[in-house]
């Protein structure tokens, strides 16, 4: 049985509370002081909230640090500290947390995180005017990203049973009424559970329609540290467990009380899971920097996901996924990781061709292209893809074109045409991002043919084709080949975009903070996201906000 210790309470604890902040707590040293100064500096009166530490069995001085900060200051905002032994996960914590808080809402900060001054405030208001069960603050990522689609607009009564933007947040950093908590007994796994923060977050999305959030404040700065030390759930992911955890998520489409109905939208949100949580597991620079033994295992585990996932989920995938869903369900690890291995080399690469300060208002025209970097000190070459009768179909490896499957879902024309291009703005000191209404077209501009370039083209056509790729023959006589006159034209992808920031209003209608702001390009493209800075373009704004006629504009 676990015994659980407190301090004494600071306050009456008869007395009602408008929120109460659950944090879990290991080994988290001097950083837990930064994120207690920051709740403690909540402009929502500190009679009307608590703050609740659940300790997680701490073997450093974690515990004292806390207890000396507590007896330091006075008894309100109440800071209360709970003792448990180790779980070693949040899930335990915050259940514990939970059962102990006193707050109408209860709102789960991690320990190496912090909020903005207004958050409780803002986030209790908005609570009250729409009568939501959860909200959501506006999010900053340091270290790490953070959500930015779902703070483009308002959010009052947001439902994911008929719409997928919620899936753009599924940690539990956020505002529950807790009445709502008590009424569908949500609670979190226990023991060491991956994905326990998504197992919570989906249930609660599918028992309630009235999702709101707080889009013009940024209430929740969302921290990575380096080392990871202090992070309960810092621990190296052991691939057939954390499959397991894709598809408890998974369950919860088809339990009784959250079941989503067959169908498209079933199908996307299965999509999300499988793909981002499992497909993803597949490729990338960290998967290929894995010794074989484990990339072995996690195609082992992704497969026999793979074996219970409908195909027709895999039409509702990022098209790059489709390619690793085909490869998966072929059952070829060599192709799948020569794809990786591909796929870890695209980027795209941004170039600003003007910008120009007008009545306050910068704007920016600038292009992006889609590119394979190559080792450093060599250019990055352009993605090759295939045209023909206005379909775009990515030129795979050799060995990945071999697997009929893969082709078919190489075909990325849908994607490429409603790619997103958009100005961001970055706030180098807070961290918070803010997307930019722009304009953009896209450019495919057509390859010369030669048999360089259509090397990996003519491997298609079998030992004939392979066979004349090496010959290196000239393009003249290439071109006169009956089959070469046939292929698809290839070609390359690239975006032009032109976007205009006003800094006295481009906050939801507010000025940007004080400080620098670095104007980056945002690509979405194929389930590619990337968001690199504009070499050369920031905008500083100063401390006090005045009439100007441009903020300085300083190389980033």
């Amino acid at each position: 049985m676990v015994t659980v210790h407190a301090l004494p309470p600071t306050t009456d604890d008869r007395a009602p509370l408008k929120v109460s902040v659950v944090v879990p707590l290991y080994n988290t040293g001097q950083t837990l002081l930064h994120g207690l100064r920051s709740l403690r500096a909540q402009t929502m009166a500190p009679t009307d909230y608590e703050i609740v530490y659940v300790d997680d069995g701490s073997t450093d001085d974690t515990v004292e640090l806390l207890r000396a900060d507590i007896a330091a200051h006075g008894p309100v905002p109440a800071v209360r500290l709970l003792q448990i032994e180790n779980s070693g996960w949040p899930g335990r914590p915050r259940n514990i947390g939970t059962d102990a808080a006193r707050g109408e809402y209860v709102h789960y900060v991690d320990d190496d995180d912090w909020l903005a001054p207004e958050a409780l405030e803002r986030l209790y208001a908005r609570a009250r005017e729409t009568d939501a069960d959860i909200v959501i603050g506006r999010m900053a990522g340091h270290g790490r990203g953070a959500p930015r689609a779902l703070f483009e607009k308002p959010l009052a009564s947001s439902d994911l049973r008929t719409e997928t933007v919620l899936l753009g947040s599924m940690t539990v950093h956020k505002l529950f009424r807790r009445s709502f908590l008590d009424r569908h007994q949500l609670r979190f796994a226990e023991g060491r559970v991956r994905l326990e923060d998504h197992l919570f977050t989906l249930r609660a999305y599918l028992l309630t329609s009235r999702v709101a959030t707080v889009h013009d404040y940024t209430c929740y700065h969302w921290v990575r540290h380096t080392s990871g030390q202090h992070n309960i759930s810092h621990r190296p992911i052991e691939p057939w467990s954390y499959v397991e955890s894709v598809r408890r998520v998974l369950a919860l489409l088809d339990a009784p009380d959250t079941r989503v109905a067959p169908g498209r939208h079933h199908r996307r949100l299965t999509a999300n899971w499988y793909g981002q949580k499992a497909l993803t597991r597949l490729i990338g620079r960290r998967q290929l920097r894995q010794p074989a033994r484990r990339r072995a295992q996690w195609f082992n585990a992704v497969r026999a996901l793979a074996d219970e996932i409908p195909p027709a989920a895999d039409a509702a995938l990022p098209p790059r996924l489709r390619v690793v869903a085909a490869l998966v369900r072929h059952g070829d690890r060599h192709a799948l990781e020569r794809y990786a291995a591909f796929e870890a080399t695209i980027d795209h690469q941004p170039e600003v061709l003007s910008s120009a300060w007008q009545d306050g208002k910068l704007t920016v025209r600038c292009r992006s292209r889609l590119v394979r970097r190559n080792p450093a000190g060599i250019a990055p070459e352009a993605l090759l893809f295939t045209r023909s009768h206005d379909r775009y179909v990515l030129c795979l490896p050799p060995e990945v074109a071999a697997v009929p499957a893969a082709v078919s879902a190489a075909d990325f024309t849908k994607e490429i045409l409603r790619s997103k291009v958009r100005g961001q703005l970055q706030h180098r000191e807070g961290g918070t991002a803010l997307i930019v209404p722009t304009t953009s077209r896209l450019l495919a501009e057509p390859v010369r043919r030669n048999s360089a370039r259509w090397l990996h083209t003519l491997g298609r056509f079998g030992r004939l084709g392979r066979v004349v790729g090496r010959l290196r023959a000239p393009s003249w006589l290439l071109g006169r080949l009956p089959m070469l006159r046939e292929l698809p034209e290839q070609c390359t992808i690239s975006y032009e975009a032109e976007f205009t920031v006003d800094p006295a209003q481009h906050d939801q209608g507010g000025p940007l903070a004080p400080g620098s702001w670095d104007l980056q390009l945002r690509l979405v493209c194929c389930g590619w996201r990337t968001s690199p800075s504009l070499r050369g373009l920031s905008i500083d704004m100063p401390a006090a906000t005045q009439p100007y006629d441009a903020p300085a504009a300083t190389p980033s």
